[in-house]
């Protein structure tokens, strides 16, 4: 080998020497083996999320908050019920005391029959004495008890008669507290008549009969009635006839 190729050599080797040596930095950082540059620290932004519902969020420190509002309960408006009005206007009122009530009673009996005016009076006087309030007649109709008592005298005869049974009476006509009303009676007739004339001596007798009547009340205080009473024969005397009464209580 010549001088001048051993030159050439040379020269050609510093050559590859000082381009290897240029692109060494390059093809290293390009080779699979080697260990890539850490990445950078700076955190991310983070972007901040609703709260979940029913959680309280949590403020920074130092941040003032204001009070909650104020959450008193009203209590509910008072459900109690009044009791309903009545409709009575006397339920207000105290009730009225029942007391003992008496007061007369007096009526006149005229017998229709000739033979009974001419044995026993023309004109029949009774006097009686009325126990308890006089009751109001309903419109709707309602039943009673009947009885009547009535005694007449003269010149040694005398008639007794008594009807006993069920009246019914009803309301007509009504004004404030006064009625006016009508009805009708069924009797037995219990009697007992004597009479020189004809000599009779009956002892007691029942006859049957009974009466239609028309009167009127006035409250609870008083009364007045008249009736006419049909009536069986009883030993040959035939003694209907009409009734007038009036009556009153204290």
């Amino acid at each position: 080998m010549t001088a001048s190729m051993t030159t050439q050599i040379l020269a050609g080797g510093a050559l590859l020497l000082a381009f290897a040596g240029f692109d060494g930095p390059a093809a290293r950082a390009q080779t699979p083996g080697d260990t890539p540059p850490a990445a950078s620290t700076t955190p991310a932004p983070t972007t901040p999320t609703a709260p979940d519902s029913g959680t309280t969020p949590t403020p920074p420190a130092g941040t003032a908050t204001a009070p909650p509002a104020d959450t008193m309960t009203v209590p509910p408006a008072d459900t109690t019920t009044s009791p309903p009005e009545s409709n009575n206007p006397t339920s207000s009122s105290p009730k009225r005391q029942s007391r003992f009530r008496i007061g007369p009673e007096v009526g006149v009996y005229l017998p229709t029959s000739s033979k009974a005016r001419d044995q026993f009076g023309s004109s029949w006087l009774t006097i009686g004495l009325g126990i308890g309030s006089i009751g109001r007649v309903a419109p709707q109709g309602q039943t009673s008890f009947d009885l009547q008592v009535l005694y007449q005298s003269k010149n040694g005869n005398h008639a007794f008669l008594a009807p006993v049974g069920i009246g019914y009476r009803l309301a007509v006509s009504q004004s404030g507290q006064n009625t006016l009303y009508v009805g009708a009676t069924a009797d037995v007739y219990l009697a007992d008549l004597r009479s020189g004339d004809y000599d009779v001596h009956s002892g007691l007798r029942t006859g049957f009969g009974g009466s239609a009547l028309v009167g009127a009340n006035f409250g609870d205080s008083g009364f007045l009635e008249a009736r006419y009473l049909a009536v069986s024969r009883i030993k040959g005397f035939d003694l209907s006839g009409l009734n007038l009464t009036a009556g009153y209580r204290f």
